[in-house]
């Protein structure tokens, strides 16, 4: 490999790092330090467990051990996050309206969505709603995670949907690749997600550049 092009892997590569280690450490200051390092909360103790997450997305770092945080925890932070950093048009969300965080379907998520109900979210609030995938209106949501329990439908809602000003997110595996915006998905012990930018781009909402670069895969760039 010439210099050149060896001084820039290692510059995108330590840019990405930082990408990463950004990301990580909004999780950790918004959602992971409220959750377990308040003095009035059983799992005070395990407060250390919050800088292991920070490996989870840096290349080469040790993996989380199973006795930290769990997968639904991370998983939950993640988006916590994302619903921090996505921008929606101004006529979709104007200033000092909350965020509806809509929820169809069962997961082993349910509970940690449902606790980031009335969190800052930056400058605005999170509202979690339980919806189903027949009601109407979803596409009033802001962010609509699919349960694991709608697998065999999602497709039909997403299509539903259409060009909504949504964020759809799941933990099923193929969820990115057949049409929804982002995959929170477990690969290799460690919490991963997948992006496809073409039905974000169609809803009109905009992903930092930041969390791209840390994305496993992301489709249609």
């Amino acid at each position: 490999m010439q210099k050149g092009s060896r001084i820039h892997s290692e510059m995108a590569g330590q840019k990405r790092l930082a990408d990463a280690m950004g990301v990580m450490r909004g999780i950790v200051k918004n959602y992971l330090r409220p959750r377990f390092f308040a003095p009035q909360s059983r799992r005070y103790l395990a407060r250390q467990w919050v800088f292991a997450c920070l490996c989870l997305v840096v290349p080469g770092w040790q993996v989380l051990p199973a006795a930290s945080l769990s997968e639904a925890q991370i998983k939950a932070a993640y988006l916590y996050n994302f619903a921090k950093f996505v921008e929606w048009p101004a006529d979709v969300l104007p200033p000092g309206a909350d965020i509806l965080l809509c929820v169809v379907g069962n997961s082993v998520l349910d509970s940690e969505l449902q606790a980031l109900d009335g969190r800052k979210a930056g400058e605005r609030i999170l509202r979690f709603v339980q919806h189903n995938n027949t009601d109407p209106d979803l596409t009033t949501c802001h962010l609509l995670f699919l349960g694991s329990s709608e697998k065999s439908h999602f497709v039909v809602t997403l299509k539903a949907l259409g060009d909504a000003p949504v964020l759809t997110l799941s933990d099923i595996d193929d969820f990115a690749e057949k049409g929804g915006g982002i995959s929170l998905l477990f690969r290799e012990n460690k919490v991963v997600f997948e992006v496809n930018l073409e039905p974000i781009r169609n809803a009109r909402l905009h992903l930092p550049g930041q969390l791209l670069n840390i994305a496993a895969i992301v489709y249609g760039r």
